[in-house]
């Protein structure tokens, strides 16, 4: 007599985890992705990053022969620790690198509207880092592999909400910013790749149309994030941030960009446990996702 085979597939495993492990993979694998995709800027020795350097009275010659080279390794190394051995540490480097790295374009110029849109590149190491818990005053914790929690505050949860939320709205507002405001040239390569000409554009006030738009997104997902909200979300920057690499742009521009597709779906699946633990903190309805 032979019996079938029981082993679970993938999807299976998946549909039958808890919130809170979905929860963790989704932002582990997020983070990962991140990074690496970072680092894959680095060893590509982007030019955009040239004036980051110079800030800190580094040549181009030295950015571009060594630096650059360095700081892509680290990044990639980061994303591979997070991807198999996750340490709290490191969760805690990628927080305050994404912060550091998105503070230096205001410091060059490149305006406020620029930190904000690097909103998931530390809002989503953040939630990861809430959801496990920081390692305290415990030295050994810290260096301790963060695994899916077996159980997690309400605080925590709400924790983990709001470092999404926030990320996703400052990234979905710092994007519009570049339309409304700054007018970015490569968003004329975007109009272009569906027949719309500059003279439309300008004439149109396409991008002041579209940037305000997304400002609007991202004050929706800061203000009351509803599931189907959200769903839009996902699919708007996975549309409009896939064009970056149909116009030219290098892949690693939609690659590191990953925090604005991970968010939308962290929110989604953490909905529920979400308006629990807000209404069991506060003992009030919630404005939460539904």
């Amino acid at each position: 007599m032979t019996t079938g085979d029981t082993r679970k597939t993938p999807l299976e495993h998946w549909r039958g985890a808890s919130v809170t492990t979905k929860l963790y993979w989704l932002l582990r694998i997020g983070v990962a992705i991140e990074y690496l995709g970072h680092g894959w800027a680095g060893l590509s020795r982007s030019r955009a990053w040239l004036p980051y350097y110079d800030l800190f009275g580094i040549s181009a010659d030295t950015a571009v022969d060594y630096l650059m080279y360095v700081t892509g390794a680290v990044d990639i190394t980061v994303g591979l620790v997070v991807l198999f051995w996750p340490l709290r540490i490191v969760l805690l480097h990628a927080t305050v690198w994404g912060v550091f790295t998105a503070l230096l374009r205001p410091a060059v110029g490149e305006g406020w509207w620029e930190f904000l849109e690097r909103g998931g590149n530390y809002g989503m190491p953040l939630a990861l880092l809430i959801l496990v818990g920081g390692g305290g005053y415990s030295l050994r914790r810290w260096f301790t592999r963060a695994d899916p929690p077996a159980d997690v505050t309400d605080r925590a949860q709400v924790g983990v909400h709001t470092a999404a939320r926030v990320g996703l709205g400052l990234l979905l507002i710092g994007h519009g910013g570049f339309g409304a405001f700054e007018n970015k040239r490569h968003w004329y390569d975007f109009f272009a790749l569906f027949g719309v000409g500059r003279g439309t554009v300008d004439d149109a006030n396409l991008m002041v149309v579209f940037g305000t738009f997304e400002i609007l997104l991202g004050l929706a997902v800061l203000i009351r994030p509803v599931v189907p909200l959200l769903w839009f979300v996902l699919g708007w920057k996975l549309a409009t941030e896939l064009l970056r690499p149909l116009v030219g742009q290098e892949w690693f521009q939609f690659v590191e960009r990953d925090g604005d597709y991970v968010l939308p779906v962290v929110l989604i699946v953490g909905a529920g446990v979400y308006a629990t633990a807000y209404r069991r903190l506060h003992g009030t309805r919630s404005s939460t996702p539904s």
